[in-house]
C-alpha cells in the first residue's frame, strides 16, 4: 500500500508540474520576449508573411510556361526592324494569332517600332496582347528592343501599355521594352510634385491584369527584360497570382509626380477599400527578384497596395530612387516578405516605407515582415506610420545616414512592431537618431496613438549621434539586449513625464451639411515666382532663413446662392499634415480681390502679400483683406487629418458671398505645411466650406 500511494504522488506530482507549464504556454506575458521576438505574430489566416497559405504551409509556385510547340519568327508574318517608318503592330499580332498553347512568339535582335494598339483587352490599348499559353522571347535583352510610339493623345487619356495579358501561363523574356521618348524629355529628377506634360511614352511597359472575376490569372513570367520611358508603371501586377519578375532592370519614368507615376513594379489589388483576399481578384504570392531599380526616375522602385498580401519582394538593387524604394503604399497590404535587398541613397524618402500619408492611403496590414536588407545613405533608413501595426523588422543594416536631423527608424502609429537585431550605424548627422518612436493623434480618441507593444531587443548601434527616442508609450514596452558603441548624444531618452495628450476640440469634430467646393484654389511659392502649381498638395510654408521657399494658399467662394435662411453655421474644412512642428496659421478674406484664377495665379501676379514673405497685407492698391480667425494644427505628424474652422460670423457679415480666401502665417514661424486642394478626391479630406443648418 505504501508503494502505491508513493508512486501515487509522483504521478499527481508530475501531472501538476506538466500543467502548469502547458498553461504558462497558454497564456504568454506580453512582455514574453523569448524566441526571435516575434511568432506570436504570425498566426491566423494568411499571418505567416511570404509565400504561405492561408494554414501557414508553404506555397508552391507553378513551373513557368514551357515551349512544347513550335517557335513562330515574328519576320515570318512580317516584322520590320530598325525602320522607325514601319509600324510592327499588325506583323506581331499576326505571328500572336498563329501561335497555339505552348508555342513561343520569337523576335531577333532588332530595333521594332510600334504606332497603332493591337487590342482593347480589358481597358488597355497594347501593342501586344498575350495569349495564354503562349511565351514571348526576344534573342536578347540588350539588342531586342520594342519601342513604343502610340500617338500622345491616346498616352494621355487611355491606359497603353506596350505588352498586356489577361491570361495566364505566360514567360515575357529577354526584351528592353521603351518608348521613343528622348533623354532630354525627362522630368526633373528632384521634383516629386510635378507632373510631366510629355505624353510621348505609354503608360505601362508590361500590364498583368485580371478583368475577369470568374478566371484567375497566374503563372506569368517575366525575366531579363529592361524596362524605361514609361509614364506610370514599369510592370503593373493587379489583381493576379504567382506573377514573378525576375532579373529584370527600371529606369527613366517620364514622370516622378503624384498620383501614381514612376513606379518600377506594382503589385495590387482592384483599388481602396476593397479586398479580394481569397477571391479569383486575390494579388497574392506574387514575386519580385534579383531585379534593378535604377535612378534618378523613379518615383519608386516596387509598390505593394490594396490588400496586396503574401508576396516576397527578394534580392533587388535599387539605386538613386526619389522617393521610398520599396513602399507598402497604405492601403491594407499585409503579411508581405521583403528580404535580401540592397538599398543605396533613397534621395528623398525612406529606403523602406510602410504606410504612406498620399489621396486614400494610411496604415498598411500586419505582419509585413522585412528581414536581411541593406540600406546605405538616402536621407531615411526605415518609415512605419499611419497605423502600419504589427510590423516586423528583424536583421536590417541601416547604415552611412549623413543628413541633419535624420531618423533611421521612424515609428509613429505602429502599435506592436518588433525591432529585433538591427543594426544601425553611422548615423551621423546633427540631430539625427537611430529609431524615433512618436505619438500620433487621433481626434476622436487622443489616448488611442499612444505607442503601445513596441518591442527593440538586440540591437547593434554603431556610431551615431542619438540613440532611441520614445515621446511617449504605454507600459507594455520592450527594450533590452541593446548595445551601443560610439554615440555622443543619448542611448535611450523618455520623455513621457512631459508629454501632454491632446484634448478633443470642436476643429476635429465632424461637421455635416452642404458642402460646397471652392471655384478656385492654389498655392503660390517664391521658389517658382512665375510658375502655376499643379499639385494636389498645396503646400503651406515660411521661413526666414529660406525666402525662397515662402508659400501661401488662396481660395475663391461663390456662396451667392448657397445661402439660404436654413444656413445657420458655415464651416471652412480641410485636411492638413505638419512633419515639423504646430503650425500657426492665419484666415484672411478680401471681397475685391477676385480678379485670379486656379490656371494663372502665381507670386508674381498675385495680391495682398508681401512681396518677399509669406505674410498678408492687408491693404494693396485697390485690393483689401479683412482677418477671419487664427488656428493652430494641434499635432505633428505623417498623417494628413480633416479640421472643421467656424468662419460663421464672417460669412454671414459679408454683403456679398463671393470672396477670396487667403492662409498665411503673418508671425513668419520656421514652419512647413501641406494642404489638399479641392482636387483630392477622398472622402472628407476636400478643401472647401460646410454649411449646416444647426
Amino acid at each position: 500500500m505504501n508503494l502505491f500511494r508513493k508512486y501515487f504522488c509522483l504521478f499527481i506530482t508530475l501531472t501538476l508540474m506538466f500543467t502548469m507549464i502547458a498553461c504558462g504556454t497558454d497564456n504568454p506575458n506580453p512582455n514574453n520576449d523569448s524566441g526571435n521576438g516575434f511568432d506570436d505574430l504570425f498566426v491566423g489566416d494568411y499571418g505567416k508573411p511570404g509565400l504561405y497559405e492561408k494554414d501557414g504551409t508553404p506555397h508552391q509556385q507553378p513551373t513557368p510556361n514551357q515551349v512544347t510547340g513550335k517557335t513562330i519568327n515574328v519576320l515570318d508574318h512580317g516584322a520590320v526592324p530598325n525602320d522607325e517608318n514601319v509600324d510592327n503592330t499588325a506583323a506581331f499580332k499576326r505571328a500572336e494569332n498563329s501561335a497555339e498553347p505552348g508555342d513561343e512568339i520569337y523576335v531577333p535582335n532588332g530595333t521594332y517600332y510600334f504606332k497603332s494598339y493591337a487590342a482593347t483587352a480589358g481597358s488597355y490599348y497594347s501593342h501586344i496582347y498575350l495569349h495564354e499559353g503562349v511565351n514571348l522571347r526576344g534573342e536578347s535583352e540588350e539588342n531586342t528592343i520594342l519601342v513604343s510610339n502610340f500617338n500622345p493623345t491616346l498616352n494621355e487619356k487611355n491606359s497603353t501599355s506596350v505588352i498586356t495579358t489577361l491570361s495566364s501561363n505566360v514567360v515575357i523574356s529577354n526584351l528592353t521594352v521603351t518608348s521613343l521618348t528622348s533623354d532630354n524629355d525627362l522630368p526633373d529628377p528632384n521634383s516629386s510634385n510635378t507632373n510631366s506634360n510629355v505624353f510621348t511614352a505609354p503608360k505601362y511597359g508590361i500590364t498583368v491584369d485580371n478583368d475577369e472575376p470568374i478566371e484567375i490569372v497566374s503563372n506569368v513570367l517575366i525575366k531579363n527584360v529592361t524596362i524605361e520611358k514609361f509614364i506610370r508603371m514599369g510592370v503593373r501586377i493587379a489583381s493576379s497570382r504567382d506573377v514573378v519578375v525576375d532579373s529584370c532592370t527600371f529606369q527613366k519614368a517620364v514622370d516622378l509626380g503624384g498620383g501614381g507615376a514612376g513606379y518600377g513594379v506594382t503589385i495590387q489589388g482592384r483599388g481602396n477599400g476593397i479586398n479580394d483576399t481569397d477571391s479569383t481578384l486575390d494579388p497574392v504570392f506574387n514575386v519580385v527578384k534579383n531585379s534593378r531599380f535604377i535612378g534618378d526616375y523613379l518615383r519608386h522602385g516596387v509598390i505593394i497596395q490594396y490588400y496586396g498580401h503574401n508576396n516576397l519582394i527578394e534580392g533587388n538593387y535599387f539605386e538613386n530612387i526619389l522617393l521610398d524604394s520599396i513602399d507598402l503604399h497604405g492601403e491594407d497590404e499585409y503579411s508581405n516578405e521583403i528580404c535580401n535587398n540592397t538599398i543605396i541613397n533613397t534621395r528623398a524618402g525612406a529606403g523602406i516605407g510602410v504606410g504612406n500619408s498620399g489621396a486614400t492611403h494610411d496604415g498598411s496590414g500586419p505582419n509585413n515582415f522585412f528581414h536581411d536588407n541593406i540600406i546605405d545613405g538616402g536621407a531615411r533608413g526605415i518609415d512605419v506610420i499611419l497605423g502600419s501595426h504589427k510590423t516586423i523588422l528583424y536583421k536590417n543594416t541601416i547604415k552611412n545616414l549623413t543628413k541633419d536631423n535624420t531618423i533611421a527608424i521612424t515609428l509613429s502609429d505602429a502599435h506592436h512592431t518588433r525591432i529585433i537585431e538591427n543594426t544601425i550605424e553611422n548615423i551621423t548627422g546633427k540631430n539625427s537618431i537611430a529609431i524615433k518612436i512618436t505619438y500620433s493623434f487621433y481626434p476622436l480618441n487622443p489616448a488611442a496613438g499612444i505607442p503601445d507593444g513596441y518591442k527593440i531587443k538586440g540591437n547593434t548601434f554603431k556610431n551615431i549621434v542619438n540613440g532611441v527616442y520614445v515621446e511617449t508609450r504605454t507600459d507594455n514596452f520592450v527594450f533590452k539586449d541593446n548595445t551601443f558603441t560610439t554615440f555622443s548624444g543619448y542611448d535611450l531618452k523618455e520623455d513621457k513625464d512631459k508629454f501632454v495628450l491632446p484634448s478633443i476640440t470642436d476643429e476635429v469634430i465632424e461637421k455635416h451639411g452642404t458642402f460646397v467646393l471652392p471655384t478656385d484654389n492654389n498655392f503660390i511659392t517664391t521658389e517658382a515666382k512665375n510658375v502655376v502649381q499643379t499639385q494636389k498638395n498645396m503646400k503651406f510654408k515660411c521661413s526666414v532663413s529660406e525666402p525662397e521657399y515662402n508659400r501661401m494658399i488662396y481660395a475663391k467662394f461663390d456662396l451667392t446662392t448657397e445661402i439660404t435662411p436654413v444656413v445657420k453655421k458655415v464651416y471652412l474644412t480641410f485636411a492638413a499634415k505638419s512633419k515639423d512642428g504646430k503650425i500657426n496659421m492665419n484666415f484672411y478674406g478680401s471681397t475685391n480681390y477676385l480678379d485670379w484664377t486656379e490656371d494663372t495665379i502665381t507670386w508674381n501676379n498675385s495680391k495682398l502679400h508681401n512681396p518677399i514673405m509669406a505674410r498678408i497685407m492687408t491693404e494693396d492698391g485697390d485690393y483689401t483683406a479683412e482677418h477671419i480667425r487664427d488656428f493652430q494644427i494641434p499635432i505633428v505628424g505623417q498623417e494628413f487629418k480633416t479640421y472643421y474652422l467656424d468662419i460663421t460670423d464672417y460669412v454671414m457679415n459679408l454683403e456679398t458671398k463671393l470672396f477670396t480666401l487667403i492662409i498665411c502665417n503673418n508671425s513668419i514661424d520656421e514652419m512647413y505645411a501641406e494642404i489638399y486642394s479641392s482636387k483630392q478626391t477622398a472622402a472628407g479630406q476636400t478643401f472647401g466650406i460646410i454649411l449646416a443648418q444647426e
